[in-house]
């Protein structure tokens, strides 16, 4: 029996990559019933992409170094999803101490567990800006591979010059010294860049048979939090009128947890690897609210096709206004600069070396997506009995 760890199990990307080793395929190399899965959970402890009663569930707080010892001890296997997306300036700190301090203790736990293969999620984010392929027709986005770096790019916004830089950053937040999080623009490119970085830095110095993959934008069932499914919703529902004018790889998320298992089974130590979707599938956010319009409008809404994009300028100018007027609100600098970004990438590398291909559709994926949360819209409003009103039943009964 074989057992493999799973953080973030209940969120979007993790709850997908649970259900794929349950389906039965072969992954691993070995079957479904010699493999446990220990789902761990910070505050959600349910998923309805999987029955809790097929996996052993665990609490886990990643930045509780005792609670990682204790928790990875017996296991095979560690696949590392949980982590925190947020754009909000006054979140900044959470945001790098989940993504980054968080990993570091989950690297560092597994070293001490033993565990003969890590799973690192970081996101293709982590690698800024590509370039065009050879041959590529004009018009063609420029794509970002494995090799590809943010540093020194002036149209990334990246606090770091380079990966020593990012890593003094993690020394110094370790010793509790913060200054370095007033200058970042975008929490969420950083910390990942700086997870990328200690990735490197534990399988080359430190021995950990850790695999990284760079998700592209998952698109599906199972966002319980309304990652993806707010763009699909408002789109859908003719709520949202405008678009960024950058893009990004999107991908069937069920692709996406396809090829995390393959990445965890047959992909090199030290190396990471782009999850994405097919090639016609990286897209402006305009093309994809575009997908996202016609679908709706097959089934009667009235949502609108070909959202202008406002100049990055006027952008900024908003979302300098909404900060001060809503700090916790949605729109703010952060968010605009990564929706801003061309964030294209190549899966090349994964198809190459360990067989991925991504086979579902990207309208299926849309639909999925907007089921799921149609289905959650309606589970919300049952009629639910109160806790008393039900111990009384169940004593009539």
């Amino acid at each position: 029996m074989k057992r493999i760890g799973v953080t973030g199990a209940f969120g979007f990307l993790g709850a997908n990559f649970v259900s794929s080793l349950l389906e039965g395929r072969r992954n691993l190399r070995y079957a479904r019933d010699d493999l446990e899965i220990v789902a761990f959970a910070s505050k959600t402890r349910r998923n309805p992409l999987f029955d809790p009663a097929d996996v052993t569930v665990e609490n886990l707080d990643v930045l509780d170094c005792e609670d990682l010892a204790s928790k990875f001890s017996g296991l095979d296997y560690i696949a590392h999803f949980a982590g925190r997306v947020d754009y909000r300036q006054g979140w900044r700190r959470a945001v790098w101490d989940t993504d980054v301090l968080g990993t570091k203790r989950v690297f560092d736990a597994a070293l001490e567990a033993g565990v003969s293969r890590v799973l690192y999620v970081s996101s293709i984010c982590a690698l800024g800006n590509g370039t065009k392929p050879e041959g590529a027709p004009a018009g063609a986005l420029p794509r970002a591979d494995e090799s590809s770096s943010p540093y020194g790019d002036p149209d990334w916004p990246t606090s770091f010059a380079s990966p020593t830089e990012a890593l003094a950053a993690v020394d110094a937040s370790l010793a509790g010294d913060y200054g370095f999080i007033n200058k970042i623009k975008v929490a969420y490119f950083d910390a990942k860049l700086a997870g990328w970085e200690l990735a490197k830095l534990y399988a080359r110095e430190r021995g950990l048979p850790i695999v990284t993959i760079f998700p592209g934008t998952a698109v599906g069932a199972g966002d319980l939090h309304y990652a993806i499914s707010k763009l699909v919703n408002d789109v859908w529902e003719g709520k949202l009128r405008l678009s960024f004018g950058g893009g990004t790889s999107f991908l069937d998320v069920r692709d996406l947890a396809r090829g995390a298992i393959l990445a965890l089974e047959k992909g090199k130590v030290g190396e990471g690897y782009i999850i994405g979707g097919r090639d016609e599938h990286n897209l402006g956010y305009v093309q994809f609210q575009n997908m996202v319009a016609t679908l709706a409008r097959s089934e009667g809404w009235l949502a609108q096709r070909s959202p202008p994009v406002l100049p990055m300028g006027l952008l900024l100018a908003i979302a300098f206004v909404a900060e001060r007027l809503a700090p916790d609100g949605s729109i703010n600098e952060a968010f605009v600069l990564s929706g801003s970004r061309k964030n294209i990438c190549s899966s090349a590398k994964a198809r190459r070396e360990f067989g991925y291909e991504p086979r579902s559709s990207l309208d299926g994926a849309i639909l999925e997506c907007r089921r799921f949360s149609e289905a959650r819209k309606a589970e919300s409003r049952k009629p639910r009995l109160l806790p008393f009103a039900r111990r009384v039943l169940s004593l009539v009964h």
